[in-house]
């Protein structure tokens, strides 16, 4: 996906567009920044300001590296096509208040790309490019199986030796409705029927530990009978 959208960029800068690639951190950004220097080395008349991450191209276009941290670094611009680059990370607020509004002058675009992070505004996004009644939106969700440079074995290995949520989120790209959750499925655990067994302990003493799983899902919960 990063390779994708820094071509994509790098076309529009070539045809003088002004371009932005938003990532939520400096060091998230080095990735999109590697990508785009393989791309553009050797082009001729292309100006690369590494102190400052811009690529000037010949016509006046020119693309732009920022960071979502900084959120005064992302005004006063308008854009003809904008990057966010793990988008499930950046916050709903850099979207709606700076980078949303600088598409308006000039009718940009927007590429989002990222893993999803549950079902934030990330995936409400999305969810418009499914959506009929939004025909400016397109959305697109590829497993990591799709990549023709990865091993299945290597994917296979993951699948036996991750948590099934953190496995279905990383290599099958799913916004997991709870994802990040400390405690997770409560109301349908709350919900559900009493085993069959439950009656056959009537009078019995049942005691019950939990150790709780605070960052992928292994909690584990153990019943004695006495």
């Amino acid at each position: 996906k990063t390779h994708v959208a820094a071509g994509e960029a790098v076309r529009e800068a070539a045809n003088r567009k002004v371009v932005w690639w938003v990532a939520p951190t400096y060091e998230v950004t080095r990735r999109g920044w590697r990508v785009m220097m393989g791309i553009v080395h050797g082009v001729p008349g292309v100006d690369v300001q590494k102190g400052v991450r811009e690529v000037h191209f010949p016509g006046g276009g020119f693309i732009g590296f920022k960071t979502a941290d900084t959120g005064a670094g992302l005004l006063g611009e308008g854009l003809d096509f904008l990057v966010i680059d793990e988008a499930g990370v950046v916050p709903e607020t850099a979207w709606l208040q700076d980078l949303r509004p600088a598409l308006t002058d000039k009718l940009g675009r927007a590429l989002f790309i990222g893993t999803p992070r549950g079902r934030n505004w990330f995936w409400r996004e999305w969810m418009r490019g499914q959506d009929a009644a939004y025909p400016d939106w397109s959305s697109w969700q590829f497993h990591t199986a799709d990549n023709p440079n990865i091993s299945p074995a290597e994917i296979e290995a993951a699948r036996q030796q991750l948590p099934e949520r953190v496995f279905r989120q990383e290599y099958l790209a799913e916004f997991l409705e709870d994802a990040g959750a400390v405690f997770r499925g409560v109301l349908a655990a709350a919900s559900a029927p009493l085993p069959a067994c439950y009656e056959a302990h009537a009078g019995h003493r049942i005691v019950v530990g939990v150790d709780w799983g605070k960052s992928v899902d292994f909690t584990v919960l153990s019943a004695i009978c006495a």
